[in-house]
C-alpha cells in the first residue's frame, strides 16, 4: 500500500531560539493522517530566505503535501510569501480576493488597511487564496508537479481554523481517500517507561506492521499501537494473519499486561476518569492541596458537571492555615513537621470533617527549587485520602522543575483518588 507523504515547514526564528514553541504541526499531522496522508518530516526554519526556499524545493521534490505555516504577516521578517514566489517562479501580486479579506478583518477591528498591512495580500502568480475567518493574512494554495503546497498563518487559532475549512476540504477532493492511520492509545500512571516496555514488547512479533509507541511525560507513560491501513475490505481481511495480529486481539494483549497502571484509553484524561467514577459512586470530595496550591481542583473544574462531586478546595499553603482551616495539631507538625505522612493524613481528616464529604484529600510537599534537605529533598510530597475505607497515605519521590513536580502531584493524587474509589467497588 503506498501512502501519501507530506512535510510540514514550520516558519519562524522564535522557533528555534526558545521563545516560543511550534504547537501548530500537531494537530496539522493529526489532520494529514484522517485525510490518509503521513508525515514523514517536520522542519522548524528560520525567517531567512535561502533557508526556506532551499527547503521548500527539497520537500515539494520528494513529497506529495508541503504544508507551511507563519511568516505571513506584513513585518520585514515575514518572507514566506517571497520564498515560495521565488522557489517557484511565480511573481507576487496583489490579488483582489486576498484584499477583500485583508479588509473585512482589519476594518472589522476599527483599523485601516495601511501599506505596510497591505503587503498580506500579495499571493503568488496562479496560486488560489484561502480565506481567513480569524485573522488578517489570507493562505494560498499552489501546485507544483506532484507537490501540493498549503501555505497558512502561523497563529494557532488562524492556522486551525484554515487547515479545518480550506485545507481538508481541497485535499479530500484531490486525493482518493484510501488509507487511514489506525491508532489506539493507553494511558499508564505509577510504572516507568523501560517497565512498560518490557511489559508490552514480547506481545510485538518483529515483522508486525503495528507499531509500538511510548511516551512519558508528567501524566504518566502513554502507549500507542499505531499503523496505516488500506479501506478496501479486501486489503484489510489479507493482513489478519500470523505476522499481523488483529487490532482487537492485541489491544486485549496489552490491556491485559498494563492493566494494574491502566486509568483510561483514548485521550481521556485523568480528571475526567475520576469525575466519573465519583459520579457513578454520588461521593463528595474536598481538597486540602499545600505545594499544589489549587492545582488539583483547577483540573477537577475543568471537566463540565463537576459541581455534583467536588464540593470545596482549599489551599493552606502554611502551617497556620494548616491548624485554622483543617484542625491540625501544632504539636503534629512540630514533632514530624508539614511534609509528612501524620501530616497529611490530618490534612485529609480535616477537610472530610468541616466538608462532611464522603472523601477528604490532602497534598503536602517540597516543590523546589529550594526548600530541600538530605532527609526531605525536592520532590519529596505525600498525600493521603480519607473516606469510607479508612485513612491511606502514600509517599512519593518525584522530580523534575517546580511546574513539573506540582503536576505530577496532582497527577498521582488524583490516582490515588481513583484507586481508592476501585477498591471500595470491588
Amino acid at each position: 500500500m503506498k501512502t501519501l507523504r507530506a512535510d510540514i515547514l514550520a516558519i519562524g526564528s522564535e522557533l528555534l531560539h526558545g521563545g516560543r514553541v511550534d504547537s501548530n504541526s500537531l494537530f496539522i499531522a493529526d489532520m494529514l493522517a484522517d485525510c490518509g496522508i503521513q508525515v514523514t518530516k517536520k522542519v522548524a526554519l528560520s525567517d531567512e530566505l535561502r533557508d526556506i526556499q532551499m527547503t521548500l524545493r527539497s520537500s515539494s521534490q520528494k513529497s506529495d503535501v508541503v504544508v507551511i505555516t507563519g511568516g505571513l504577516g506584513s513585518t520585514v521578517d515575514d518572507r514566506t510569501r517571497e520564498a515560495v514566489a521565488a522557489t517557484f517562479g511565480r511573481p507576487l501580486a496583489v490579488r483582489r480576493k486576498a484584499m477583500q479579506i485583508l479588509k473585512r478583518q482589519v476594518q472589522s477591528r476599527g483599523r485601516l488597511v495601511t501599506p505596510l498591512l497591505a503587503r498580506q495580500a500579495l499571493i503568488p502568480n496562479g496560486a488560489m487564496v484561502l480565506d481567513n475567518l480569524v485573522g488578517t493574512a489570507p493562505g494560498f494554495y499552489v501546485q507544483e508537479g506532484q507537490a501540493h503546497v498549503f501555505v497558512v498563518p502561523g497563529v494557532p487559532r488562524e492556522a486551525r481554523e484554515m487547515m479545518e475549512r480550506q485545507v481538508r476540504p481541497i485535499l479530500k477532493r484531490k486525493f482518493q481517500d484510501t488509507a487511514f492511520l489506525w491508532t489506539h492509545a493507553f494511558n499508564t500512571m505509577g510504572l516507568p517507561e523501560t517497565d512498560i516496555q518490557r511489559l508490552v514488547s514480547p506481545l510485538f512479533q518483529q515483522s508486525s506492521a503495528i507499531a509500538l509507541g511510548l511516551l512519558a511525560s508528567t501524566k504518566g507513560v502513554k502507549v500507542t499501537l499505531s499503523c496505516w491501513r488500506t479501506k478496501n475490505p479486501k486489503a484489510i481481511k489479507s493482513i489478519r494473519s500470523k505476522v499481523f495480529p488483529d487490532g482487537d486481539f492485541l489491544i486485549q494483549q496489552v490491556r491485559t499486561a498494563l492493566e494494574p497502571w491502566l486509568f483510561s484509553e483514548g485521550e481521556e484524561a485523568m480528571e475526567m476518569v475520576v469525575g466519573q467514577l465519583l459520579s457513578s459512586h454520588h461521593w463528595t470530595l474536598a481538597l486540602a492541596e499545600s505545594c499544589t496550591g489549587g492545582l488539583i481542583a483547577h483540573r477537577l473544574t475543568d471537566v463540565p458537571g463537576s459541581s455534583t462531586y467536588l464540593d470545596r478546595g482549599v489551599v493552606t499553603y502554611s502551617n497556620k492555615a494548616k491548624q485554622e482551616l483543617l484542625g491540625v495539631s501544632p504539636a503534629l507538625l512540630r514533632k514530624y513537621g508539614a511534609v509528612s505522612a501524620e501530616v497529611a493524613e490530618a490534612m485529609a481528616k480535616g477537610i472530610r470533617a468541616k466538608s462532611h464529604v464522603d472523601l477528604g484529600v490532602s497534598v503536602t510537599g517540597i516543590a523546589g527549587p529550594g526548600g530541600g534537605s538530605t532527609k526531605k529533598p525536592v520532590g519529596l510530597v505525600y498525600m493521603a485520602i480519607d473516606g469510607p475505607r479508612g485513612t491511606q497515605s502514600h509517599r512519593c519521590q518525584f522530580w523534575g522543575d517546580r511546574i513539573e513536580i506540582k503536576f505530577r502531584s496532582s497527577q498521582s493524587a488524583l490516582n490515588m483518588i481513583r484507586r481508592y474509589v476501585l477498591q471500595e467497588n470491588g
